[in-house]
């Protein structure tokens, strides 16, 4: 007779399974669990399990090490007492290392939020940006596009650490008071609508009592007037996430962001149903590719890229170069603002093709170009050199790949480091101090000295003008269009030049040149 057999599922136990008497009737369902429970038939298997939960494991914990590179995390301070510009506020600007200075006498800081706030409330902006699906860009996508590799943002990392870039590159205790006066002004003198003018007199908080040129309307763009007033924010560290100024700055990006023009070839940074003016078109989206690059917002990230095919699409497609309007043969100052924004999007990642960075080499090699590229002209290189261009072509040269030790420039700054700084044109200053701190070394040292001690020198101190610089040291071009907004602009983003954008040719440096190939 048979043994009695015990169903499988009254089974509890694997000892249970081991003792099981074996049955005449063969049953196929209790030998699968019986062999599935074996300890024998475990011991044979546990090797290979082992060895698996072992190879997963580590392979988990390499995982868990690994990570990628952090965005640079801008939260900067501001760092003057700007109620009292004869005392220095913040000794966090120098922590990394230490700088001489007498910090006995300082103020809090928010004993000046008063002056600003009261503009804030009335701000009618929106509360959030307008939100651009990428499906919107479609066709708008430049094609053969490079996308950059440049870690943390490339040259803009400086402006973490000012301290650290202040004492290192030249600044002073003065200078970053200067700064510091000049962003209060720019902050003080914001539209209710989050807008700057270029001209005083439309601005209800100043009624102009700001002594203005009397042309000084003459520029009425209010979109390129704001990112004037957002470019030295952006240079000190501050965004619309960050810093002192992050209500006004968010303003300022919420009504640029609130009011431009989708095309079929891009999007035009100009109020809606004005012509578009690609000096305006460049330097509105420098600002843009500047505040996606410091955040990494994917919406002004959007934004920008639009702006960029923009001026891919406008580029004179014979020359190589930018002006006034779309495909109109280029000058000089018009491909410096244009090239910029591109050198601005490949800091923020952005699409920025090939060809159009050979179109502007062969602007500056073959059109303006003169004695090999140490001097530069207008509109041709017929027209002879100018000193006040110089720097401009010398600059997109050097993000294009031109060395330290580049005969043409050597010679070029050279010229510039003969002829000095000119605070009667703060254009051509703007653009050769960034030239000349690249360059570094002795002519860097001299340059330094006479324009950063100049301009404290100039600027107000006292009044309802405090903080900012006269129309006089912008000449009669831009201080009659541009105005005190434009000048005291140019003369604080002169003085942040330390850590405004990183040398280009300092072991430190993550700037990559634009590849041509």
């Amino acid at each position: 007779m048979s043994e009695k057999i015990i169903p499988a599922d009254e089974v509890s136990n694997s000892e249970e399974i081991e003792n099981l008497p074996v049955s005449d009737d063969y049953d196929p369902a209790l030998e699968n669990i019986r062999r599935k429970f074996s300890i024998r038939q475990f011991l044979h298997d546990a090797p290979s399990i082992m060895f698996s939960l072992i190879i997963h494991g580590i392979v988990l914990i390499i995982l868990a090490i690994c990570s990628l590179p952090a965005i640079v995390d801008f939260r900067p301070d501001l760092t003057a007492n700007l109620e009292d510009l004869g005392e220095i506020e913040d000794v966090d600007i120098f922590e990394d290392e230490p700088v001489e200075i007498n910090l006995d006498e300082t103020n809090d800081i928010a004993e000046i939020d008063t002056t600003v706030e009261t503009i804030t409330p009335e701000m009618n902006v929106p509360e959030t940006k307008p939100e651009i699906a990428t499906s919107d860009l479609g066709n708008l996508m430049a094609p053969n596009t490079l996308i950059s590799q440049i870690n943390n943002t490339g040259d803009l990392g400086g402006r973490k650490n000012r301290g650290t870039a202040v004492a290192g590159g030249g600044g002073s205790e003065a200078s970053e008071k200067a700064v510091a006066g000049g962003l209060q002004w720019i902050a003080e003198h914001q539209l209710p609508n989050g807008a700057w003018s270029y001209t005083q007199l439309r601005n209800p908080n100043c009624r102009g009592k700001c002594k203005d040129s009397p042309m000084d309307a003459a520029n009425k763009s209010y979109i390129s007037a704001t990112a004037m007033a957002l470019l030295p924010m952006l240079g000190c560290g501050i965004t619309h996430k960050d810093g002192k100024y992050k209500k006004e700055v968010k303003a300022g990006l919420d009504y640029i962001t609130s009011n431009y023009q989708m095309r079929p070839e891009g999007i035009i940074l100009a109020e809606k149903g004005s012509t578009p003016i690609m000096y305006h078109q460049g330097l509105t989206a420098i600002v843009i590719c500047e505040a996606a690059a410091m955040t990494r917002d994917k919406n002004l990230e959007k934004i920008a890229q639009g702006a960029i095919n923009y001026i891919v699409w406008a580029q004179d497609p014979i020359g190589g170069g930018w002006r006034y309007s779309p495909k109109q043969p280029g000058d000089t100052s018009g491909m410096g603002w244009n090239f910029m924004a591109l050198k601005s999007a490949q800091m923020a990642y952005l699409n920025v093709p090939i060809k159009t960075i050979r179109g502007a080499k062969h602007f500056l090699d073959n059109v303006v170009g003169i004695e090999g590229g140490a001097k530069y002209g207008y509109e041709s290189a017929k027209d002879g050199p100018r000193l006040s261009l110089t720097p401009i072509g010398l600059l997109g040269q050097m993000y294009m790949g031109w060395k330290a030790e580049h005969p043409a420039l050597i010679k070029g700054t050279d010229y510039i480091s003969q002829a000095g700084p000119q605070l009667n044109n703060i254009y051509y200053c703007y653009y050769a101090t960034q030239v000349m701190h690249h360059v570094g070394g002795e002519k860097w040292d001299k340059w330094n000295k006479r324009i950063r001690d100049e301009l404290v020198k100039r600027q107000t101190m006292e009044g309802h003008e405090k903080g900012s610089w006269s129309v006089e040291i912008g000449g009669s071009l831009v201080g009659n269009s541009g105005g005190r907004l434009t000048c005291t602009a140019f003369a604080t983003m002169i003085l942040e030049v330390y850590y405004r954008h990183l040398p280009l040719y300092r072991r430190t440096t993550t700037v990559d040149a634009f590849p041509l190939d």
